[in-house]
C-alpha cells in the first residue's frame, strides 16, 4: 500500500494469499510432527521470519518499520476515526467467523474434526490426516494474513517488532482461555485478554507472570476453556446438540458425521 499505492481492498486478499502460501510451505515438511514438536517448529519459524525482516532493510525498513500506511476508503469515504476502524474490524471479523463456521459444518470440516479426535480412526475410514492438517494449517495462515492487514491499517505503522514471540503466546492464551476447538471460545478468549490488560494496567509489570499462571490453572482445572467445557449448553449461534468442540453431543445424530471419509 505504501510502496506500490495499492488499495486496501486489493492489499487485504493479497496479504491473505501470501500468508496462506507461506503457511502451506511451512506446513508441508512439518505436518508429520505432533504435539510439542509441531509447536516448537512453528514458533521457531515465526522468530526466523521476524529476524529476517529486521535485517532486510530494503524491504521492511528494518527496526524503523513502515510508517504512514494509508487509511482504507469505502465508497469515497476515508476511514479516520477510531469508530470507523472499529466497524471495519467488526464487519471483517463477523464475515470471517461466518466463513469458519461454514467450513466447520461442511463435510470437509467434519473430516477435520475426525482427524483431531483420532488420527488412526480417521485413517481407518479413508481420511488422510496429513492432507487435512496441512489444509487446516494453510487456512489458519490465510486468516492470520487478514488479521495482519487489519492491524497494519489500524495502527498505520508496522514493523518486525510488532510480531514478537509474546504475540504468539497471547494468541495461544486466547484459545486456551476461551476454549480449544470452539469458535465462540476463541472470540471470548480474545475479548477477555484484550480488555483485561487495560483494567489491570496498574500491575502491567506482572502481566506475563499472571498470563502464564492463568494458562497453567486453565490447563489443570478447566482444560477445555470457558466455553468448550459445557458441550450441551446453547452455543454461540443459538443451537443445541450436534457437533460442538469436536464431539457429538446429545442433540446430534449419526447423520451429522456421514460426511466423513471423503478424502
Amino acid at each position: 500500500m505504501v510502496n506500490y499505492e495499492l488499495s486496501f481492498w486489493l492489499a487485504l486478499p493479497a496479504a491473505a494469499i501470501v500468508s496462506g502460501f507461506f503457511g502451506f510451505l511451512l506446513g508441508t515438511p512439518v505436518m508429520r510432527l505432533k504435539g510439542d514438536y509441531l509447536g516448537i517448529v512453528t514458533l521457531g519459524f515465526g522468530e526466523i521470519v521476524r529476524l529476517i525482516f529486521v535485517n532486510w532493510i530494503d524491504l521492511t525498513n528494518g527496526p524503523m518499520g513502515i510508517p504512514a500506511i494509508p487509511s482504507p476508503s469505502v465508497g469515497g469515504y476515508t476511514l479516520t476515526s477510531n469508530s470507523d476502524f472499529y466497524y471495519l474490524v467488526l464487519v471483517i471479523t463477523v464475515v470471517s467467523v461466518f466463513i469458519i463456521r461454514r467450513i466447520v459444518q461442511s463435510g470437509f470440516g467434519l473430516n477435520l474434526l475426525t482427524v483431531r479426535e483420532d488420527e488412526i480412526a480417521a485413517e481407518s475410514i479413508g481420511i488422510r490426516p496429513t492432507r487435512y492438517k496441512l489444509l487446516a494449517f494453510t487456512i489458519g495462515a490465510l486468516f492470520a494474513g487478514v488479521a495482519g492487514a487489519l492491524f497494519a491499517v489500524t495502527a498505520m505503522f508496522v514493523s518486525p517488532d510488532s510480531f514478537q514471540y509474546v504475540e504468539s503466546v497471547n494468541i495461544l492464551a486466547m484459545v486456551v482461555l476461551g476454549g480449544t476447538g470452539s469458535i465462540a471460545g476463541s472470540v471470548l478468549g480474545a475479548t477477555i485478554l484484550t480488555v483485561a490488560p487495560e483494567i489491570l494496567r496498574f500491575i502491567s509489570d506482572y502481566r506475563m507472570i499472571l498470563l502464564g499462571l492463568v494458562i497453567v490453572l486453565m490447563m489443570v482445572y478447566k482444560p477445555s476453556g470457558f466455553w468448550g467445557e459445557s458441550k450441551r449448553k446453547r452455543n454461540f449461534f443459538g443451537k443445541t446438540g450436534g457437533y460442538q468442540d469436536g464431539n457429538l453431543t446429545a442433540g446430534g445424530s449419526y447423520g451429522q458425521v456421514r460426511g466423513t471419509g471423503r478424502g
